[in-house]
């Protein structure tokens, strides 16, 4: 037993590609080739976020995603996705993989927006013949919180809530504004090379003068991360920052006026702050 990572279809510095029906075709190819090398026999389960969060939102290409699903069909290993981040509305849809058109998965996780986040719980989903085997053949273990009727109880409310305010229907009526925010700090500011969104779900990757992102994604804090930390801090932006990515996911009821104070307050303290390399 163990596990093996995969090839990202979206690094930060190389090519494979010059649309995203290639970079999905490039990457599916070298996908299959791994599976081959490690037999398929071997394979369990393919395990992925729908959208890859702490790594950058990162948006697959709809044709990778529908590409691993019909790998796992073709080879037999099943599809796990990880909804834990962008399940429950936060990319206007109600799961995440409904964003990619005919990709359901073999099972599925998920937490954070289920019960809201007032209290914690996690859920995990399967298809009916997965759940039909077990059935017939139960794994002997638990867990010591198993199922605890108070999270149940806000867990049912809280989504009981989404449906009946069409919660999910104003995630996606509040995202072109989004998606202009993050437009305009990309447009605006020479320490952000890129961006990207979803949603209510978005993320800016930041450089320095010489074109290198702010500091290593792996690695200790800078002072750079601290200075913008604190310039976010003195204009009212509160949260956790990892340089060189800077993370957005607001609110699910957030409104248009709180989002654009919200970008005018990043924009403040990106030109406080990490624009001043530039000058």
């Amino acid at each position: 037993a163990g596990y093996i990572k995969a090839f990202n279809p979206q690094p930060f510095h190389l090519e494979m590609g010059a649309t995203e029906d290639e970079i999905a075709a490039y990457s599916i190819a070298m996908l299959e080739e791994q599976i081959l090398m490690e037999g398929p026999n071997e394979i369990a389960a393919i395990m992925m976020e729908s959208i890859c969060g702490a790594a950058g939102v990162l948006i697959h290409p709809e044709k990778y995603l529908q590409g691993v699903r019909a790998l796992c069909d073709k080879y037999e290993i099943l599809l796990i996705l990880d909804e834990v981040m962008v399940g429950f509305g936060r990319t206007g849809k109600f799961w995440g993989f409904q964003n990619y058109e005919g990709v359901v998965p073999d099972i599925m996780t998920s937490a954070k927006g289920l019960s809201g986040s007032f209290l914690p719980l996690s859920v995990v989903g399967v298809k009916q013949e997965i759940k039909d085997h077990f059935m017939t053949s139960p794994l002997g273990w638990g867990a010591t919180y198993q199922a605890h009727p108070v999270a149940l109880a806000c867990a049912y409310e809280s989504v009981k809530h989404m449906v009946k305010e069409d919660v999910v229907g104003h995630v996606k009526k509040m995202e072109p504004i989004f998606l202009n925010g993050i437009q305009s700090l990309i447009d605006e500011h020479p320490s952000v090379k890129q961006g990207r969104g979803i949603g209510l779900f978005g993320c800016i990757d930041t450089i320095n003068a010489e074109g290198r992102l702010t500091q290593p994604l792996q690695g200790p804090i800078t002072e750079r991360n601290i200075e913008f930390k604190k310039a976010l801090a003195e204009n009212g932006v509160y949260g956790l920052l990892r340089l060189p990515l800077m993370h957005a996911a607001p609110p699910l009821i957030i409104n248009e006026e709180e989002l654009l104070d919200g970008f005018d307050r990043v924009h403040a303290a990106l030109e406080q702050s990490l624009d001043k390399d530039f000058k």
